[in-house]
């Protein structure tokens, strides 16, 4: 599967995945934006971010906040094939995960909730 391939299908899947949560939890994501990359970008890593990262809930700089969901598909159909499962479950769990954090979860309740 190709890029843009993977960009169409990790949308239907979000898509879907939104529309399956709680109303409450819908609401408070309905407008941050999903992006979709391949990798991190260098600018990325230098600022701390593993190469590997499948996903991540970014707040924005304090002084203009710009929440965003950003997921890393390359990263995902890596992880995907080494676990076993499909490229769906992962942009699926992956979204959940960032979704977690933009709640205000952190790493151990996230996990708490399958979502690790």
């Amino acid at each position: 599967m190709n890029f843009k391939q993977m960009v169409s299908r990790a949308e239907q899947i979000s898509q879907k995945t939104l529309e399956e949560l709680p109303p409450e939890v819908r609401s408070a994501v309905a407008e941050v934006p999903i992006f979709f990359e391949a990798v991190p970008s260098d600018r990325d890593v230098e600022d701390g971010i593993d190469p590997e990262t499948l996903g991540l809930f970014d707040p924005g700089p304090e002084a203009a906040p710009m929440t965003c969901i950003r997921l890393w598909l390359e990263n995902i159909r890596c992880e995907a094939e080494e676990a076993g499962t499909t490229f769906d479950e992962e942009v699926r769990v992956t979204l959940l995960h960032e979704i977690g954090h933009l709640l205000g979860w952190d790493e151990d309740e996230v996990e708490d909730r399958g979502l690790a």
